[in-house]
């Protein structure tokens, strides 16, 4: 068996996804679930409350941490989406969507 989840990935730290149709999206983590998967947050549908379930095989890990999510995540409240979608930007200088500039275009 591997290593445990919370071993090598933390609440809060960026993710980009490698594999499915959301290839490329970048994540939030907001949890662990079962033990397996990944529960990832975005700042357009997927939240605190309703996570998208991941297997940690299908994303890259960033170096990249959002300790307001840590804390969020814990107390089991929505992470604020503005401040969510400043945190990608700043980390990416553009949108949170992927293929799309910070323009809109």
């Amino acid at each position: 068996m591997g290593k445990p989840l919370d071993d090598e990935y933390r609440v809060g730290q960026l993710v980009v996804s490698r594999t499915g149709k959301d290839t490329g999206r970048r994540y939030v983590i907001v949890g662990f679930l079962d033990g397996k998967r990944l529960a990832l947050a975005d700042a357009d549908k997927f939240n605190v409350n309703r996570p998208k379930p991941k297997n940690p095989k299908h994303v890259t890990p960033t170096p990249h941490v959002m300790d307001e999510v840590a804390v969020c995540a814990e107390a089991g409240k929505n992470i604020n989406r503005g401040e969510l979608c400043r945190f990608l930007k700043s980390v990416y200088g553009e949108s949170k969507r992927r293929g799309r500039a910070a323009n809109g275009e």
